[in-house]
């Protein structure tokens, strides 16, 4: 495949065939990310409000696999716990990354921490939540290729985030600070995520989301975003993406994600 990414077709197609019945009313979209090209991946993204635990036909299908990891633990713990709806990404080289776990009101962050499977990384890192202003989980990502964790703060009403808590959010974990330019533009993002894992100490990933139409994307910040924005497909004559852009101790990398079905924001507004 152009850029230096593998496609698996039959993967795909057996994804698709698993998930069809989920497929009216959910939202769709793609991601890829600046990382070289052969650490680069392209994934279909869907998340659906059905009642439906995605979990058994995706084994079943042989698209996720389970193998004793404590957050398969966790992930019994959030559904029993909370009520939820679902987001499933998979890359089109074959696998199920992650399952994401969307919570319309939130859960409160105390709850969160007293699930046992839960990282103790999550429960020792108090002060960053404090610095992000963050009291409730609003989505959690659970990465079964990298064993590790994101947790996702609920949406940000506009001005919530600023030049200044941007970057004390960042500092304040360590991590090298971006150019002047990309802490303006982080501002404006709609919610913060942060990665953990079972095996290491503290955040390992720290990402700020920002809605663009075509028009507006930061396709200079790298050839790669540049490309996605100008040939990503659509279902919909609105051209809408999500830039991110991910900090961690040894600097960091770009994502973009397009809203292929264009119902991004009506799909996660609670009706």
């Amino acid at each position: 495949m152009q850029g230096g990414i593998g496609f698996n077709a039959p993967a795909v197609d057996r994804l698709l065939s698993t998930l069809a019945d989920l497929c009216s009313g959910a939202w769709l979209g793609m991601r890829t990310t600046s990382r070289p090209a052969g650490r680069r991946d392209l994934n279909l993204r869907m998340c659906y409000r059905q009642p439906v635990h995605p979990v058994p036909r995706l084994r079943e299908a042989g698209l996720l696999t389970f193998d004793g990891h404590p957050m398969e633990e966790l992930l019994d713990e959030l559904v029993e716990e909370f009520p939820l709806w679902w987001g499933i990404d998979a890359s089109v080289s074959g696998s199920v990354d992650k399952l994401w776990l969307i919570f319309d009101d939130g859960i409160p962050l105390a709850e969160a921490l007293a699930l046992p499977h839960l990282p103790h990384s999550i429960r020792a890192s108090q002060d960053h939540f404090d610095r992000v202003g963050m009291d409730r989980i609003g989505l959690i990502g659970l990465d079964f290729g990298h064993r590790t964790i994101n947790v996702y703060s609920p949406v940000f009403p506009p001005g919530r985030l600023t030049y200044d808590t941007v970057t004390t959010i960042i500092s304040g974990l360590g991590f090298p600070l971006p150019a002047e330019e990309e802490l303006v533009r982080k501002a404006r993002a709609f919610d913060v995520y942060q990665t953990f894992s079972w095996d290491e100490p503290g955040v390992r990933r720290l990402c700020f989301p920002v809605r663009y139409t075509a028009e507006e994307f930061p396709t200079h910040c790298h050839p790669v975003l540049k490309r996605f924005v100008e040939a990503a497909p659509f279902a919909t004559d609105q051209r809408a993406f999500v830039y991110y852009a991910t900090y961690g101790p040894r600097g960091g990398y770009f994502k973009v994600q397009s809203d292929y079905t264009g119902n991004h924001r009506e799909t996660f507004i609670p009706q």
